[in-house]
């Protein structure tokens, strides 16, 4: 059979080749640092292996590993389960719970109808691909259904990815919605995921409007050529925007900036400076966050620095002002004590009390202000 290599064929490879390195970079970041981008990896990785064998089919080199045959299906399915979990986990800054095993369902459907097929002898799954590879429409019939009829699998690819697809934008907006104040960490990963979601509309698309008049071929090759696209944005974003890649500690988004342009601070902002740090560093030490009613005239006391200077260093820079980062340093306080298995089964008027809030309300709601979920939904995430 005469190999077809063309410069399409070889941005697909390149792509592939790229793809997997950094699925690579993105676990070991998640594993390390940034424990939501974990189904990133996964999304990532699969997104690859698609193009792979998409690659396999366009070249026609799949009859030489027959051993891919039916397996893009494989990839795509759980592609769409990562990548609503990524979303999930960033929003919710949650962990894997064991629900998140009712994902594979549509994959277990797949896999138990194609099962004999995805064990045949490669001998015989080369004589399918020389029947098929020819005519890529009628591989995507998926012919050798088992308990169904020809194109299902299609159109229930379709449906799941699309149904995902859903899941992700109603997830993000909620959150969206919950934020009065993003980050500039956040601002960049909530850009970004838009096109994520923007690419992998793109991506399904094609395979959904195939079902009533596009026809097959012409939805494989878009959504094909939208994939490789995204995978491309993706792995090159990470240059431009490494906190994707390695994330940032919520630590970092209430502590003064370390990163700002000293070259030609005024006097000012030198002593402004200087406030900042001293007011950081006193408020943690003495955990001066925990007293209950504590307003910026009491830190003025307490570090001998007037009210207004302390307000004009937290505003020029930290963008809060002193109930914003005094509740910061709460909501911090807590989170710690959960992610050391602490507080796991007190009530929740009990952490607001410990962590010197004065009513479970005011702690609720600064909670989903700086997390994006209440502290309920957060604490479940450490629960057994």
């Amino acid at each position: 059979m005469e190999i077809n290599f063309d410069i399409i064929t070889f941005v697909q490879l390149v792509v592939v080749a790229l793809g997997v390195i950094s699925a690579s970079v993105i676990f070991y970041f998640g594993i390390k640092k940034n424990p939501a981008n974990i189904p990133l990896g996964f999304a990532q990785l699969n997104a690859s292996l698609a193009v792979w064998v998409s690659f396999s089919l366009s070249s026609q080199l799949l009859v030489y590993w027959p051993i891919f045959y039916r397996t893009g299906q494989i990839f795509v399915l759980i592609f769409c389960v990562m990548a609503f979990l990524h979303v999930d986990f960033f929003t919710k800054n949650r962990k894997w719970k064991g629900y998140d095993l009712l994902h594979a369902i549509p994959l277990l459907i797949y896999l138990i109808d194609y099962w004999d097929v995805l064990i045949l002898p490669a001998a015989e799954k080369k004589e399918l691909i020389l029947l098929e590879i020819q005519d890529l429409a009628l591989m995507a019939q998926f012919n050798q259904s088992k308990f169904f009829g020809p194109n299902f699998h299609h159109e229930f690819r379709t449906f799941v990815f699309g149904a995902y697809w859903v899941a992700q934008l109603v997830v993000l907006v909620k959150w969206a919605r919950n934020q009065s104040t993003l980050s500039k960490y956040q601002k960049i990963w909530k850009n970004w995921i838009f096109v994520f979601l923007g690419c992998q509309f793109f991506i399904w698309f094609p395979h959904m409007i195939s079902i009533f008049w596009l026809d097959q071929l012409t939805s494989y090759q878009l959504a094909n050529t939208v994939s490789v696209i995204w995978l491309l944005i993706l792995i090159f974003s990470l240059f431009f925007y490494p906190s994707l890649l390695y994330g940032k500690s919520f630590n970092g988004t209430i502590k003064a900036s370390k990163s700002i342009n000293k070259i030609q601070l005024t006097a000012e902002d030198e002593k402004l400076e200087e406030i900042i740090s001293k007011i950081d560093t006193i408020v943690e030490k003495d955990q001066l966050f925990l007293k209950h009613g504590y307003s910026i005239h009491d830190l003025s006391r307490d570090i001998n620095i007037p009210a207004y200077q302390i307000s004009k260093s937290l505003n020029a820079f930290m963008g809060l002002g002193f109930v914003d980062f005094i509740n910061q340093k709460r909501i911090q306080y807590c989170i710690n004590k959960f992610k050391n298995g602490e507080w796991l089964n007190h009530t929740l008027e009990a952490v607001a009390f410990d962590c010197g809030f004065n009513n479970r309300n005011s702690f609720t709601k600064s909670f989903k202000k700086v997390m994006g979920v209440s502290p309920s939904e957060f604490r479940s995430g450490f629960e057994n």
